[in-house]
């Protein structure tokens, strides 16, 4: 609740507060914590101090997308809903990171990841263990008044062309970084998915240019729990 309410405070409109958040933070993690059927492994740990607890950190084992090789097994995500209170001891913050490192290696990860972290006391932590930027992963504009433009539905005509530009964009980031490691199938694999989106109500997804010769694609739908803290609603489309 610290978390949210830090967060909510720097953003409201992004960061918006369940009215139940207290609730919905024990439902998510006696879930994660005792339920034998999870859909990735998840990681929480704590840092006490006199018997309590002064400070958080959350990881998992992050799925790696079809389009992607994986050949490395699955990475550790460090997550950005980690929290030392304001009164927890020095060194509380690298304690925190050290033991998540720990226990994603000991669950199988090669490669440990984090999501940016604004916190300066928790930059310095990765900074001083050598993380170093692999991408921007989210950015944010406020949609408005002006919604979602009526035009521009992608059809299955267009599933080509957003395959052929998505490819593009892989190899970008593959160029960028190794980690990005395409997969042999990558191509059909996204053909599949995205004729699937196509029947999904809870998404957008937008074209420019005709399907014989697009110009440009993009994907828009709510937030997961990977994005929006377990306190915050997720903010779905206009």
């Amino acid at each position: 609740m610290l978390d949210a309410q830090e967060r909510h405070a720097q953003d409201s409109i992004l960061w918006k507060m369940a009215g139940d958040a207290p609730a919905q933070i024990e439902k998510a993690l006696t879930f994660a914590l005792t339920a034998e059927q999870q859909p990735f492994q998840q990681i929480w740990q704590v840092a006490e101090d006199g018997g309590q607890i002064t400070g958080v950190i959350h990881a998992l084992l992050l799925p790696v997308p079809p389009i992607y090789a994986g050949s490395r097994d699955e990475p550790g995500l460090i997550l950005p809903a980690s929290l030392a209170a304001p009164d927890a001891p020095n060194g509380t913050v690298g304690a925190l990171l050290a033991a998540a490192e720990d226990a994603l290696h000991q669950a199988g990860a090669r490669i440990t990841l984090s999501s940016h972290v604004s916190r300066e006391d928790w930059r310095t932590a990765f900074d001083a263990k050598g993380y170093e930027p692999l991408t921007l992963y989210l950015s944010r504009t406020d949609v408005g008044a002006q919604g979602i433009p009526a035009d521009g539905q992608a059809t299955e005509d267009d599933v080509p062309g957003i395959v052929t530009h998505s490819a593009e964009n892989r190899q970008v980031l593959f160029d960028i970084d190794p980690f990005w490691e395409i997969h042999s199938e990558a191509d059909p694999r996204l053909s599949a998915w995205i004729t699937r989106s196509l029947t999904l109500r809870d998404r957008d997804m937008m074209v420019l240019g005709s399907p014989d010769d697009l110009e440009g694609y993009i994907i828009a739908q709510p937030a997961s729990r990977l994005h929006s803290p377990l306190p915050m609603i997720s903010q779905e489309l206009v």
